[in-house]
This record gives structure tokens, sequence and C-alpha cells, in this order.
């Protein structure tokens, strides 16, 4: 049989591995192995096990399978059945994501991206945007940019002198970095590559990478989405690798920062009784908001 779940504890006993799993629906389950195996407390796997005969119900473990080798939308539905997700489904933001690289006219522009999202689409549609500050959730990535989308097309409405391909190319890219920046789904944290390098740099360096294996290495295009991705946290204090520089790029920066705190503090918002403040929120430098 198999079971689906998170490991709550490990411990040994009568030479064996005893792991503590609880399922979706909080029942827990008790699985034996004399293997030493490479678990991780927090993190769900699909176990195949057999019931052992005694007096208390275990069961031994037959064999075992992380999320991470499983099809993109089997380890979506497991983790959703685990952890706080994104409002919108995997099947809706890769609609609403394939869809606006379909709309893109510049074909150097709609090539990259499309060729990056299929290159990290297991990381970049399941991953939260972050470990702690905002989007910490599953499909967290894949939302910010989709929320991001959404006040670009206003922003385009009202200054036309942006180029469109470029700033929504942008947005969908801005933060592919985060694919190797974060460990993933589960106890999310920085990796090596996250920590001396940051989702910026990483990030464009897969431009890079893709446009030369596409022959793209000496087109314009190149240059202005590796500027969008280094300078859009606007600057050095906030890790920009430069100032944004073009419009696109300010463009970038300023949606970006305003999606990332606005969904925040609506999430405040929703767990805070009316006339009363919500609790200090760390992206709008630690203030307090009052809900009417």
């Amino acid at each position: 049989m198999k079971i689906i779940g998170k490991i709550l504890g490990i411990n040994t006993s009568d030479n064996m591995i005893n792991l503590l799993i609880v399922d979706k629906d909080a029942i827990q389950w008790n699985i034996k192995t004399e293997a030493v195996e490479q678990f991780t407390v927090g993190y769900v796997y699909v176990f195949e096990v057999q019931q052992i005969v005694g007096e208390r119900v275990s069961y031994q473990l037959i064999n075992y399978t992380s999320l991470n080798s499983l099809p993109m939308e089997q380890a979506d539905e497991i983790l959703r059945s685990f952890y706080p997700q994104a409002p919108v489904s995997l099947k809706e933001a890769q609609s609403i994501v394939y869809q606006v690289i379909a709309d893109m006219k510049n074909q150097v522009v709609q090539d990259i991206t499309k060729s990056l999202i299929d290159k990290f689409s297991f990381p970049y549609f399941l991953y939260p945007a972050a470990t702690k500050m905002h989007h910490t959730y599953v499909g967290g990535l894949a939302y910010h940019s989709i929320g991001m989308l959404k006040l670009a097309k206003a922003f385009i409405d009202n200054y036309p002198y942006l180029n469109k391909d470029y700033l929504y190319a942008g947005i969908l890219l801005h933060d592919l970095g985060k694919t190797r920046e974060l460990s993933g789904v589960q106890a999310s944290e920085y990796t090596l590559d996250g920590q001396l390098l940051g989702h910026l740099v990483i990030g464009a360096l897969e431009i890079s990478k893709m446009a030369e294996r596409l022959g793209y290495s000496e087109a314009k295009e190149v240059k202005a989405l590796e500027h969008m991705l280094i300078s859009h946290h606007g600057q050095p204090q906030f890790g920009a690798a430069k100032r944004p520089m073009t419009p696109e790029a300010v463009a970038l920066w300023y949606i970006d920062t305003v999606d990332s705190k606005f969904r925040v503090l609506g999430e405040e918002l929703e767990k805070t009784k009316s006339s009363h403040f919500t609790d200090t929120i760390g992206v709008l430098d630690k203030i307090k908001i009052y809900k009417e």
C-alpha cells in the first residue's frame, strides 16, 4: 500500500529507524525501515509499505519517492494538500503565463522567455517567492509574477512609451533565479548559490546562457533583459547590482515593490479584526496598519 505523508519525527529503536508520519487527513502512521535513508523532518514523501503484524499497528518501508521525482501536476496536488497555496491553480497559472508569452511580438524576447520558463517549469510554478517576506506558499513565485502582470497592463495603458514585450518578459523572468536560490517548497531555505550569488545575478546568467544556446548572444534584447533582472531591486542597499537605467527596468522595480508589499498587506488585513491594527508588517518597514 501507499501512504502520502509528512514526517513529524524520526527516532531509532530495536536497531530500526522509526518514521512518524501524518497524512493530509491528520492520521498518524508509524513506518519502520532498517536502511539508513536521507529523510528530512517536515518533508512530504510517497511511501510504499507493508503492514507488520504485531501488538501495535506499524508498517515496513518497501520504497519511497520524493516529490521532486514526481510529475509536476502530481507534486503540486500533494503539496497543496499539506501546505498553504496560491489562490490560483497550477493550470490557471500556466495558462496565464504561456498566453502572455504567446502574445509577445519580439521573437528574441519570446524565445528566451519561453525557453527559460520551460527549463525551470517545476520550481517556477511550484516554489514560493520567498522564505519569509511575501508569497510564501505553494505556487507563490508564479502568482507573484501574475499579480505584477495585472499591474503592468495599467502601466502600459498609462505610459505607452514602455516596451510591452520587455516589461512582460522582465516580470515573468525577474524572480527566475529563485528556482536556484531557494531549496524548494518544503522548509525552504537559501541554497549556496542563493547566498553567494542571489537570484538577480542567477537570473541574468540564465538569460545569457539561454541566449547563447538560441543564437541570440549579440541581440540588443538580451542586454535589456539582463539589465532588468540585475536592477529590479532598485537600489544597491536592497541588492540591486545596478540601478534601473531603462524605462522598463524602472517600471519593473516599482511594480515588483507594489505587488510584494500590497499582497502581504492584504493577507495581514484578512487576519485582523475591524477597528484594530495589524501586527507589524516587515515589508512595510515594520509599521502597523489600521483596519477600518
